[in-house]
């Protein structure tokens, strides 16, 4: 059985070993970093900004598809209001309701 000073000196060995790995390791990983970066333009600026996000264009809203009165539309997208239900639910065609663009 190994003695608590023998696995010190072992895990102290260790270390040592996995700061060489790190050490020769880092010079190609540090390059592979900037390669990326340079192909996907990314700037500095960018990873030094903690975690704000890059702001997308802003969103248009859906043009309205299927309109019934000025306070029941759908856009077509997503589930089917109430009115919609209750008009196939009568066996009438939604078309009807197209929005003429």
């Amino acid at each position: 059985m190994s003695t608590l000073t023998e696995i010190q000196a072992q895990i102290a060995d260790l270390q040592k070993q996995a700061q060489e790995i790190i050490n020769i390791e880092r010079k190609a990983i540090l390059e592979d970093i900037k390669a990326k970066m340079a192909a996907y333009n990314i700037t500095m600026e960018e990873l030094e900004r903690k975690g704000k996000a890059v702001k997308s264009a802003p969103r248009s809203p859906s043009p309205i598809k299927y309109k019934k009165s000025e306070t029941e539309y759908w856009v077509g997208r997503g589930p089917k209001p109430q009115w919609v239900k209750g008009i196939e639910s009568n066996g009438e065609n939604i078309e009807i309701y197209r929005v003429q663009e």
